[in-house]
């Protein structure tokens, strides 16, 4: 396997292991909210935990489901714009 994301092995292994956790972690929420019919348990706030933090902002209702998929939008076309990643043709 040749993925870098740092130039330090140490660090890029440890980086890997937080993206491999992370999927994972996303695959049993998506395995999860569909058992149980819950989109909440996708809402970003909530993966996040912020809704523990700022319960009043990050409710569990439409204004806050809707908010958490849009920041998420936004937040997935900054990194896709401020990424260098070419594919090889």
């Amino acid at each position: 396997m040749d993925i870098k994301i740092v130039k330090n092995k140490y660090a890029n292994t440890v980086f890997l292991l937080m993206l491999f956790s992370a999927s994972v972690h996303m695959i049993i929420l998506f395995f999860l909210s569909f058992a149980r019919g819950d989109l909440y348990i996708l809402n970003y706030f909530n993966i996040l935990d912020l809704d523990i933090l700022f319960p009043t902002i990050f409710k569990n209702n439409f204004v806050g489901n809707i908010s958490s998929f849009i920041i998420t939008g936004i937040i997935y076309f900054i990194i896709l714009k401020i990424n260098k990643y070419q594919e090889n043709d």
